[in-house]
């Protein structure tokens, strides 16, 4: 209900993503006890309903949810509802996606152009094993675009920083106070070699103008339909402002 009445304010233009979440800190908040291999069950089984749901009169009894006849309200603008994209790595999350005609995002992490390849290929494999319409395929990853390489040594140096703060979350073996983790000491930092920016330089989409539409432009000629920007990085807002600014000036007219 609350995700078609979205769609009729903003005249049918949104869409959903959809994941299980990624921390056993989350998890342990929201209903103790259940793991990531449970988040990813209950997801699979609430996300078909949805299109049932919004067409009305849905009733369903299965292993996590269990609801009679039941319809949304309001309905919404768009034919069959709100597209969907599912966030998938695995080979199986993909085939889940696909074969229930939802789009598909994916998120390599910091291994690079192998890792964007493999997950190319199991949305391939997936597509191949489905009848129906090939859906599309998102790729969301980390972008900074620099104004010289001098700036973009620094974005390196603060996304390794993200990076190792990312991994000690989903490790779940630090304390939390107020919310925030303990943090991190340079040492602990610089100890952190798979986090390196040198590694963040050499994987992520990073670098000047000119390198970064390079970039895209081999995730595209392996199939990519859409590239998502993710500016999530613990930089200054006016870093973040000054590298999507220069994305939109100087990287996407070349897609265009």
């Amino acid at each position: 209900g609350e995700a078609a009445s979205a769609d009729l304010l903003t005249g049918g233009r949104i869409e959903l993503g959809i994941a299980r979440g990624a921390y056993s800190y989350e998890y342990e908040r929201l209903r103790p006890g259940m793991d990531a291999w449970e988040a990813g069950k209950r997801m699979r089984e609430i996300t078909p309903l949805l299109r049932q749901l919004w067409a009305g009169d849905c009733a369903h009894d299965g292993e996590f949810f269990q609801f009679p006849a039941t319809t949304s309200a309001p309905k919404p603008v768009q034919p069959d509802g709100p597209p969907i994209w599912i966030a998938a790595r695995d080979p199986n999350s993909h085939e889940f996606g696909v074969h229930n005609g939802f789009n598909i995002q994916v998120t390599p992490l910091w291994m690079g152009m192998e890792e964007i390849t493999t997950l190319m290929g199991r949305f391939n494999d997936a597509c191949t094993s489905y009848d129906g319409p090939r859906p599309k395929i998102m790729l969301l990853h980390h972008t900074y675009v620099g104004a010289d390489e001098a700036d973009v040594a620094v974005a390196a140096k603060e996304l390794s920083r993200f990076y190792c703060y990312f991994g000690a979350w989903f490790q779940n073996k630090r304390s939390v106070s107020q919310g925030l983790i303990a943090p991190l000491s340079e040492d602990e930092m610089n100890a952190n070699a798979m986090m390196s920016p040198e590694n963040m330089a050499r994987d992520l989409t990073i670098g000047t103008a000119d390198q970064v539409i390079d970039q895209i432009k081999a995730y595209e000629d392996l199939g990519y339909d859409e590239y998502s920007f993710w500016i999530d990085s613990g930089m200054s807002f006016d870093r973040k402002r000054a590298s999507l600014a220069r994305f939109i000036d100087d990287v996407m007219p070349a897609f265009q």
